[in-house]
């Protein structure tokens, strides 16, 4: 009797089905299940090489000015407010400045060899600056005065490359604000104090063992932070202790 071609014979599957497929589909199974439960547990957490993220303090990020000068020529003392004329038109000063002062005594003036107030002061009108032909400076343009003898650093100011810029650099958004040559530095003492950086981005790279380097240099020690960082930067002190707000 001829069998039927249509039949599977004994090493022939049956439509439809995959050998070995009804038999491993329970160790797939199994196994997915077990890589999910490690995986569930954290048995194969990555842990980048990179050091902890360091938050960075909140004055590292303050874009206010470090000073905050007066940018008019008044004098607040308890519930009176002045100008500088108001004294000085009726009080004679000498014609050099070259002794203990009597008053403004709170200024130390260390700005080079520039030791003459009327360097930068107007003789005859104490609400202005000078320029070097005796003209009025506005008490607001101070970089004016300063530009007199740091030319090439108020050329550099003037297109961003020194100073800080507040503000927008996408005029659509808001206008930028260039800071003012005293909003950063003190007159009459222009020296900037020394900061301590803010913490660096962390970096994917392994970390190196303690004393360590690349090809078996040994690394430069940490520089040694030359004072604190102020509580705000508005605070910034001189070595000696003076400064901050004018």
């Amino acid at each position: 009797m001829e069998s039927d071609p249509r039949e599977p014979t004994a090493n022939q599957p049956a439509p439809g089905h995959v050998r070995g497929v009804a038999t491993a589909t329970p160790w797939i199974s199994a196994t997915l299940l077990v890589f999910a439960a490690v995986l569930g547990m954290g048995g194969w957490t990555y842990r980048p090489p990179a050091p902890a993220t360091v938050r960075v303090p909140a004055w590292a990020t303050d874009n206010a000015p470090v000073r905050r000068p007066r940018l008019q020529p008044t004098l607040t003392s308890g519930v009176y407010t002045y100008r500088c004329s108001d004294c000085h038109r009726i009080i004679p000063s000498p014609s050099e400045t070259d002794r203990t002062l009597t008053q403004h005594r709170e200024i130390e003036l260390r700005h080079g060899i520039n030791t003459r107030c009327f360097n930068c002061h107007h003789r005859e009108n104490r609400d202005a600056f000078v320029d070097d032909y005796g003209n009025e400076i506005p008490w607001n343009q101070p970089q004016l005065l300063c530009a007199k003898c740091h030319g090439t650093v108020y050329r550099d100011w003037q297109h961003g490359a020194h100073g800080r810029t507040n503000g927008f650099w996408d005029p659509r958004r808001g206008e930028p604000r260039r800071l003012r040559c005293i909003e950063c530095h003190d007159p009459h003492w222009p020296p900037f104090a020394p900061m301590v950086p803010a913490p660096g981005p962390a970096s994917p790279r392994p970390r190196l063992e303690a004393g360590r380097g690349h090809v078996g240099r040994e690394l430069r020690p940490a520089p040694t932070p030359l004072r604190p960082p102020p509580e705000s930067p508005r605070d910034v002190k001189r070595p000696d202790g003076k400064g901050g707000q004018q």
